[in-house]
This record gives structure tokens, sequence and C-alpha cells, in this order.
């Protein structure tokens, strides 16, 4: 049973306006581009491994995808889980790796050695990684008063033209590194191994809807990520015809491409969301105003309007608070 669906990261998002929008030939861009790719190559993996875990019995196991919950009661520190697979017996976390090429698990330092056309790359030891998440997952359990039960962790290589060699002396940890494949399988392993039924539907109920209740969205600034000015970034309306981006005219109703002749009644929806990925998603009237390329605040408060978003204080003062995808 899915309980949280794996859903497109805030921080892709972001890259993917970010790239829309920023000034041709900015000294940033390739780098954010290289960023960009990396991040959604690991995105792909997640995709891939929720492909497998469909093979599980619904009804036996409840799989959360993506989950990024607070260590501390500040909230000021997250740990994040790729996957979480839930049974009565046992919890397993899942760490996802879509790396191709040539893999080397290095047990003397703790690395992924990855080769490919010639060049070598380290990656933190994925083992490791998904060990602390389990540390950092069973204090929270043991927080929140939960039964103890046992906690398995699992490397999931979901590139299937990935080559894996493991350092010999990297001991019993070279199980937990598996293909995507082999990963239903492997979770019938451990149901075969635990015996005893630790939590009951009750706790099953009150741990997914706390795990639920907790989750909260990594939001990065990306413009402080990669450095980039405000005045670095291209306002208006983009025609969703015109590959180049084309600024839409407001016209009566509508939004007018002069580029290719067509007319849109919602394309400011996406600009809208796009300023709240890029800026912030409390905005004035004012300041959507001058990204829309739009005069009239009557005009701006009424596409807000249609958008079911209502302002909030005095008002020269008031703001609107965009709602963020989820």
């Amino acid at each position: 049973m899915i309980k949280k669906a794996r859903t497109k990261p805030l921080k892709l998002l972001k890259y993917e306006v970010l790239l829309e929008r920023i000034i041709p030939n900015h000294t940033q861009k390739p780098i954010i581009e290289s960023s960009h790719r990396k991040y959604l190559a690991g995105y792909k993996g997640e995709l891939t491994l929720d492909y497998f875990l469909t093979d599980l019995a619904r009804d036996d196991y409840h799989i959360f995808h993506d989950l990024r919950i607070p260590r501390s009661e500040n909230n000021q520190l997250y740990f994040q889980l790729d996957a979480l697979v839930i049974h009565s017996k046992f919890c397993i976390i899942i760490e996802v790796k879509n790396l191709i090429g040539n893999l080397y698990f290095d047990h003397q330092y703790d690395q992924i050695i990855r080769s490919r056309e010639g060049i070598d790359e380290t990656f933190p030891d994925p083992v490791n990684q998904a060990e602390l998440q389990k540390n950092h997952f069973c204090n929270w359990l043991l927080k929140h008063k939960f039964p103890v039960i046992p906690l398995h962790t699992l490397v999931v290589i979901t590139n299937p033209k990935s080559y894996i060699r493991i350092s010999p002396k990297y001991g019993n940890r070279a199980q937990k590194i598996i293909r995507g494949r082999t990963l239903a399988n492997k979770i019938k392993e451990f149901r075969s191994i635990e015996s005893e039924n630790i939590l009951q539907k009750k706790d099953i109920k009150r741990l997914s809807s706390m795990l639920l209740k907790e989750h909260t969205q990594h939001n990065p600034d990306i413009l402080k990520m990669f450095n980039i000015h405000h005045n670095d970034i291209l306002t208006g309306v983009f025609c969703p015809n015109c590959i180049q981006g084309a600024v839409l005219i407001r016209i009566k109703r509508n939004w007018l491409c002069a580029s290719c002749s067509k007319t849109y009644m919602h394309a400011h929806k996406k600009a809208i969301i796009d300023y709240a990925l890029l800026f912030s998603p409390t905005v004035k009237n004012k300041d959507l105003r001058s990204f829309l390329h739009m005069e009239s605040q009557t005009s701006v408060k009424k596409l807000l309007y249609s958008m079911n978003l209502k302002p909030t204080g005095a008002r020269k003062a008031a703001t609107y608070t965009i709602p963020l995808p989820e």
C-alpha cells in the first residue's frame, strides 16, 4: 500500500524554472545545468525504484517515498529517506543510487569510485548513508514511543547499465547492495527471517500518520545556492508554444504572443508559480505587477482572485501566499 507517493521535488522544479528564466550566457548556467543533471538522474533512479516496489503485496506493506523528517525539536536538522517500507515484523530503509559506469565499493575509504569514459569520480558510501539514516529513524521511533522493531537497510542500484564491483574486504555489508530487479525478493527474505509481529494495526496507523505529519519538503533558496541576483532572472509571462520563451502581452482577458500570434487565457498561472519558486511564495501586488509586466493593480488582483488567492494584512502592505506544488 502506497502511503506516500513520490512527487517531483520542489528543488527539481526550482532547477527547471531557474534554467528557463536565467539570462542567456550567464556564467553560472553551465554549473546549474551540471547540478541539475545529477539531481534529475537521482530522481529518475527513485522513480525506477518505485516500479520495483509495485511487486510487493500491497496489503502487507506500507510504502513511503521521499520522506524528510526533523531530527530535532526545533526542526533545524532533518534526515531523509529515499524510501521506507513498513511491515508488522520489520522496517526497511532504502537508499537509491542511479549511477552509470563502473562502480567500485571501496571499504578502505568508505566511498564509491565511479569510472566512466576514462574519468574517475568518488561518491560517499551509500551503505554508510543508509546506516546513518537508520540511526536517525531509530531515535525518532524511540522518541515517539513506538515498539522496538528490526530495522534493515538496503542500497538499490537502479541503473541496469552500471557494472558493480565490491572490495573483497567489504564484509557482510556487501549483502545490502542489490539491483532493483531483486528488491522484492530481498524484502521477502526479511519477511521469512523475522517471525514476530511487532507492530499492531494501531501502531502502523499511528506511525503512518506521524510520518506524513512531520514530513517537510526540502525548499532551498535556489538563487542563493548559485549566487544569482534577481536582475539575472528574465521576467514576464512566457509563451508555452515558442521555444525561445517569447514574452506575452496582456490584451483584455487574454495573453497574446506577438511571435506566434496565439492567445492564452491562463498563461499567467505558471509565471506566478515561477515567481513563488524562485523568489518567495509570499508576494505583494506591486511585485507581481513588475514580474508579469502589468501596470494595473486591479488587473493583477483579479488574476490572483481567479486563482483563489486572497490578500492578508492592511491594504498597502497586503500580501498573497502562492501555494507551492506538493
